[in-house]
């Protein structure tokens, strides 16, 4: 499955300064397939039964989610946002120390989104930059968010 995959031609450089910071030089962490295992057997256990099928399922899930969003870290591990997001992302659906990382993938995908739809109306002038800062300052690093205070 190909579910965090996004299609982008050409090549535009806008470079979005961060507002506060919320990241050092991050690495993009390691899958932890104790924690993906919690999860899995949690979710797919009922009265103290654990359904294979649907555990197994479930893990290959999560590989394959972590491997999308590590693939979305790497294509932006140049740019210093993507760092914030990563960091909030994992901050955001890790629980008890297990990380999901469908979640985490997802909030990737979502946050890249965000960024290249507040790049591409910075790029048709059709953001400001003042419109830009003022929802970073509110929101970042959830391009998602300030794609959508941008458009109110």
């Amino acid at each position: 499955m190909d579910r965090f995959k996004g299609a982008r031609s050409g090549v535009l450089v806008i470079f979005f300064s961060p507002i506060n910071s919320i990241s050092s030089v991050l690495a993009f962490p390691k899958f932890d397939a104790n924690g993906a295992d919690s999860i899995c057997k949690k979710k797919w256990s009922k009265r103290g039964v654990l359904n294979e099928n649907m555990h197994k399922y479930c893990m290959d899930l999560k590989a394959e989610d972590y491997e999308e969003a590590l693939a979305i870290y790497n294509e932006y591990k140049s740019e210093k946002w993507i760092d914030d997001v990563v960091k909030f992302s994992f901050e955001k659906w890790t629980k008890e120390g297990n990380t999901d990382y469908t979640m985490v993938g997802f909030q990737l995908k979502t946050e890249k989104e965000g960024f290249l739809n507040v790049q591409y109306g910075i790029q048709q002038n059709s953001l400001s930059q003042d419109i830009v800062n003022k929802c970073k300052k509110k929101w970042y690093p959830q391009y998602s968010m300030i794609d959508f205070c941008t458009t109110k």
